[in-house]
């Protein structure tokens, strides 16, 4: 819920010139205030006021902008898009618990539809080495129905030595599995975890195989929350890698109509 501050405000009015659902309102003395009923709580108000008069205290402090800690130079940071790398390798080396939780940041940052915010994120660290088998057993069951062979094989040589880096997870011990009722809203938040992953150090993997198999298994839908209406957006492997690129890949050019 957004309060403003009648003491603080001034009455500039750019926060009900901003607000999507005009749910800022003027009152008779030239301050305003916000109506409840009406707002989504996305939070522009609170980022916009000159003076800090909005605020939405049972929510985190804001962080006041700083130009040396928030801008980012527009080449430097396409250059970080076009080197990032879809990683099949991992030493097995896990990421930190902080930088899990810059993974997750990364994610809750990215925009939502209406700010409904209802992307969710499990973690498997600890259990992965449980889940592990019981996905790649989904995994075989779809392959089998599909007639998949060559996916097959790889199942076979997973079974033939469990214990080695397989062709699922690649060697990575570390999974992050992305839900949502919107899938524009998860596909968003992976992006920018993939893109946190490179500023770390990490590698990142989205593994469409371990997302179709979760969604393929009753017992493991429920274990991830899936519902009707909740649905997996895509799992993103991640881990250390001692692959070391020299260069950007090459790529199409894009598919664009100027009209």
């Amino acid at each position: 819920m957004v309060i403003i501050d009648s003491t603080l405000c001034t009455g500039c009015g750019l926060c009900a010139e901003n607000c999507a659902v005009h749910a800022i309102v003027k009152n008779e003395d030239g301050t305003y205030r916000c109506n409840s009923g009406w707002c989504f709580a996305c939070g522009q108000c609170v980022a916009i006021c000159p003076v800090g008069a909005p605020s939405m205290p049972e929510l985190e402090e804001p962080i006041p902008y700083d130009s040396g800690r928030f801008d980012l130079d527009p080449e430097t940071l396409l250059n970080a898009m076009r080197f990032r790398r879809s990683i099949r390798r991992f030493t097995g080396e896990k990421a930190s618990r902080r930088e899990l939780e810059l993974l997750l940041e990364a994610g809750r940052c990215a925009p939502t539809s209406s700010n409904s915010q209802n992307v969710g994120f499990t973690v498997l660290d600890e259990e992965f080495e449980t889940m592990r088998p019981k996905i790649w057993e989904s995994f075989a069951r779809c392959a089998r129905e599909n007639g998949r062979k060559l996916l097959l094989r790889r199942y076979e040589h997973y079974l033939a030595n469990p214990e080695a880096p397989d062709t699922l997870f690649y060697g990575g011990k570390q999974m992050i599995v992305v839900t949502s009722e919107r899938p524009m809203d998860g596909g968003l938040a992976l992006a920018n975890m993939e893109l946190m992953a490179h500023a770390l150090g990490l590698g990142a993997l989205y593994c469409g195989f371990a997302t179709r198999a979760i969604d393929a298994d009753p017992e493991l839908r429920a274990c991830f929350g899936l519902t009707e209406t909740r649905k997996i957006d895509s799992c993103l492997i991640v881990g250390h890698t001692d692959l070391k690129f020299q260069r950007t890949a090459p790529r199409n050019p894009p598919r664009v109509a100027w009209r």
